[in-house]
């Protein structure tokens, strides 16, 4: 895996040739600061706060990019992985669209979500540079066969 560029292997951390947990995915960690900054949104805007369904919406598209990401890694087989990560970042897409329609509605300025839709830009991205890695790898050997 090391040195395959653009592969989505500089997603993997902490060595670049293992990943051992979902956490030391790099998708995983922009969509779960993006959940966290989408939290820390809607704390600080009563309005926003009180359009609940508006609120839900919103929070459930934050939660599920970083959920469905770690679910994609237990999955272990690249094509069952992909079609989470597909979820995950149609999730990250949702969340991006919802800022957006946060300024349109009133809840807060273009300017004062500049850092979280560009937070979500970047999670989208590396979920799809991981996506590519997955369709584009092979497959680990079954869990407790030798590797070669």
């Amino acid at each position: 895996m090391a040195g395959q560029s653009g592969s989505g292997a500089e997603n993997l951390r902490p060595n670049r040739d293992m990943v051992r947990r979902y956490e030391d995915l790099d998708c995983w960690r922009l969509a779960n600061d993006l959940k966290r900054a989408v939290y820390g949104l809607l704390e600080e805007s009563a309005s926003a706060r009180k359009d609940l369904d508006f609120a839900s919406q919103l929070r459930d598209a934050a939660s599920s990019g970083p959920a469905n990401i770690s679910e994609a890694f237990a999955c272990y087989r690249h094509k069952e992985s992909g079609r989470y990560a597909r979820i995950a970042k149609a999730s990250l897409t949702e969340t991006h669209n919802h800022l957006g329609d946060g300024v349109d509605r009133g809840y807060w300025t273009a300017a004062r979500i500049t850092s979280e839709r560009k937070l979500a830009e970047r999670a989208i991205g590396a979920t799809t540079k991981w996506m590519a890695y997955l369709s584009s790898s092979d497959e680990p050997p079954p869990h407790g066969a030798p590797s070669t």
